[in-house]
């Protein structure tokens, strides 16, 4: 279980036809929902309209028990013009003005208003939480869990200039050494990506048995923030996740002290497997494992004296 998410914010509305006009009325297109509420789809969450009334007999609890509640949603922006443009459209929408946009003390530019039922909105711009592409905000520090396909141009750059960085092989500028891959995890500090871990799932055969294993490739950390916890945090953080899916072990080509502090565990089976060095085919190898490390999962049990046939290359 994650505990640190919102799913899903509801508003308790007086007129729900009202809140409806006011927020298509700057631009929130709603979602399938029933008659009494009305769903707006977000960056990783949703946000509800319901009526106040019904909300309140939802939590068992009598509409003026329920309240306004002391409560503050917020958007944040890239630029200052951007702030000053969907404060000025929230108004020309019905909203009422509680602050204007201005230069706050921590070093930002925000502004609030309220919606037609009291609910507040800060419009804001935080130079010290840049956003991505999408407009969606991770905390500097925070790891982030992105699928392959959700990578965006920036991002895949800013990984392959790291990896450039963090290690000798030649990567000729891709995020990836021989394949893609099927989820990252990232830390990001000003902007930049600070450390990375990419993961890939693969049906590989341990002796006569077909498995399915998650490969951790790419471990990385900025010379500038190594020492900090960054890669342990994101080993753990593809462990767990490789633990929620069909993966019956976790596996990597590396001998790197915090695998050894993460559980996985020296391996010597023999190899069979394609040299994709530079994202070409090359020829097929058997020879015995050198840096295998392998952490099996959910009572899996290992066999390392069984040939592991890879299927393909290297992690």
């Amino acid at each position: 279980m994650t505990p640190q998410r919102v799913t899903l914010i509801t508003l308790g509305v007086a007129d729900l036809a009202r809140a409806r006009t006011f927020y298509a009325a700057l631009g929130w297109a709603p979602a399938d929902g029933a008659e009494a509420v009305s769903f707006y789809q977000m960056h990783g969450a949703a946000l509800a309209l319901f009526r106040h009334d019904d909300l309140a007999a939802d939590q068992g609890r009598t509409g003026a028990a329920l309240g306004h509640g002391a409560i503050a949603l917020a958007q944040n922006f890239a630029t200052r013009a951007e702030v000053d443009a969907a404060y000025a459209l929230a108004l020309s929408a019905g909203a009422t003005p509680l602050k204007p946009p201005e230069s706050v003390f921590w070093g930002g530019y925000s502004g609030y208003y309220a919606d037609p039922d009291g609910h507040v909105w800060e419009m804001a711009l935080n130079p010290f939480w840049p956003l991505a592409p999408d407009g969606s905000l991770t905390l500097p520090g925070a790891i982030e869990t992105l699928a392959e396909a959700d990578l965006d141009r920036e991002t895949d750059r800013a990984i392959a200039t790291l990896l450039q960085q963090a290690f000798d092989t030649e990567f000729d500028g891709r995020s990836f050494f021989q394949q893609r891959h099927h989820w990252r995890h990232l830390i990001r500090a000003d902007g930049q990506v600070i450390a990375h871990v990419a993961v890939q799932l693969r049906a590989v055969r341990l002796g006569g048995r077909l498995i399915t294993v998650a490969g951790l490739a790419e471990v990385a950390t900025d010379a500038l923030h190594r020492g900090q916890g960054h890669a342990a945090q994101l080993v753990r953080a593809a462990i767990d996740k490789a633990a929620q899916g069909p993966a019956q072990a976790v596996i990597l080509f590396g001998d790197a002290p915090v695998y050894s502090t993460a559980g996985f565990r020296r391996m010597r089976n023999p190899l069979l497997w394609t040299d994709l060095r530079g994202a070409r085919t090359g020829a097929t190898k058997r020879e015995p494992a050198e840096v295998l490390m392998v952490l099996p999962l959910n009572g899996t049990i290992w066999d390392d004296t069984a040939e592991l046939d890879m299927l393909g290359g290297l992690m």
